[in-house]
């Protein structure tokens, strides 16, 4: 076995960098012509970082949206769906831009529209027994393909932006800076409080990724 240190969902690292991919991918070949076992073998090399510049200076990622302009003054906590409808619209741009670049997308797994999936995440945050908008399916599987198609439309709009995003600035972003990520740690924080055992296992880290548990800690509880 070959362990990296990627990101949940990339084990070969980074996205568009094919060399890198190689070299994963053949040093996890390799791996298969040694006669000693069981083996677990380090990568020795994390996703490459950001791009630089001609001066060496690094290129740095920013948050895709100046979410200070040109909504209105809504929190999370007076109007959580607002506040999240707003700052999806302000992404639409960018999103755009993104599927115009890659003519594919990784949104339309909950076979559920996007606007649906958002609505429910929110009226599942004041009661978990909301109706769900599929019913062939378990509602913890619903919710949480419903998570990941926001994390889809995110991480999308994030990659649209110009400069080379890491998996760690855009995890950092999405989670730690967006009213997304703070709708998240509500849905999460349902979950676990739910008395349901299904939906607290997904409190553990299924919602809200292991490389983000500090933001738990540090969220505000009712």
């Amino acid at each position: 076995m070959l362990y990296c240190e990627f990101e949940l969902g990339r084990p070969f690292g980074a996205p568009n960098e094919p060399d890198f991919q190689k070299r994963v991918l053949t040093a996890a070949l390799k791996l298969l012509e040694r006669t000693d076992g069981p083996i677990l073998d380090d990568f020795p090399d994390g996703p490459p970082g950001p791009a630089t510049n001609d001066e060496g200076d690094i290129e740095g990622w920013s948050c895709p949206v100046n979410f200070g302009d040109g909504i209105k003054d809504v929190s999370v906590e007076d109007d959580p769906l607002t506040a999240l409808t707003q700052e999806i619209e302000l992404m639409r741009t960018w999103h755009d831009l993104f599927l115009e670049k890659n003519k594919k997308s990784t949104m339309g797994i909950s076979e559920v529209d996007f606007e649906t999936c958002v609505n429910y995440m929110v009226a599942f945050i004041d009661d978990i027994d909301t109706a769900p908008p599929r019913t062939d399916i378990p509602r913890y599987q619903i919710l949480k393909l419903a998570t990941d198609e926001m994390k889809a439309y995110y991480f999308e709009a994030g990659l649209a932006r110009p400069g080379n995003a890491t998996d760690k600035e855009l995890a950092d972003w999405y989670y730690g800076e967006t009213t997304a990520g703070k709708i998240l740690l509500k849905v999460n924080e349902a979950c676990a409080n739910s008395g349901d055992e299904v939906l607290q296992g997904m409190s553990d880290r299924r919602i809200i990724p292991i490389h983000q548990q500090h933001l738990k800690q540090s969220s505000p509880t009712t």
